[in-house]
């Protein structure tokens, strides 16, 4: 219900994310972050930010799980699900939302060269029924930061392979070298 009410204030909302980057973003977690990090749940992450064929802001995320923290005993541990979601100006900064009950995140810093998204709910993963797979978060209603890094649009192959199966071509966003065209 509470997704429900942001969604519809996001789409009341006349600003789109007009400050989201766009183009690839990934963050590969060692195995030493790992250990030092045993609630984290994700092990890799590829975040393609890009304009649907609606020309609404957007994000497609594809996310490799760990055999740690909440997922771990799980289906979900060393799984890689993935999420789209339609990003908006929302409380002070760029948001990123999963249709239905699925949560969000939104963009806390952008140098430029790294992102940092947060987010206290934000389930990962197609299903049968609203929502998503596994959450990110660490613990339930507890704030987590993931920092990403720009990177070459070729190192988000994986997540812009997603786009094709849900009807956007690739070719819609960024340049393969990353930058706007």
């Amino acid at each position: 219900m509470k997704t429900m009410a942001l969604t519809a204030a996001l789409l009341a909302g006349p600003a789109l994310a007009d400050e989201l980057p766009e183009g690839c973003y990934v963050r590969d977690y060692s195995d030493a972050h790992l250990a030092s990090q045993p609630q984290q749940v994700v092990d890799w992450m590829q975040l393609w930010f890009y304009q649907n064929q609606f020309e609404n802001k957007s994000a497609m995320v594809q996310v490799g799980f760990a055999a740690q923290g909440h997922v771990a005993g799980t289906r979900h541990a060393g799984q890689v699900l993935d999420q789209s979601t339609l990003c908006y100006e929302f409380e002070g900064g760029p948001t990123c939302v999963v249709d239905c009950d699925g949560g969000r995140f939104q963009v806390v810093r952008d140098t430029g060269d790294a992102i940092t998204i947060q987010t206290n709910y934000f389930m990962v993963g197609q299903t049968g029924s609203c929502g998503g797979a596994a959450d990110l978060a660490e613990k339930p209603d507890q704030a987590v930061k993931y920092k990403l890094y720009r990177a070459d649009a070729r190192q988000c192959a994986g997540v812009r392979a997603l786009l094709v199966r849900d009807g956007v071509p690739p070719q819609e966003g960024p340049s393969d070298t990353g930058d706007s065209k």
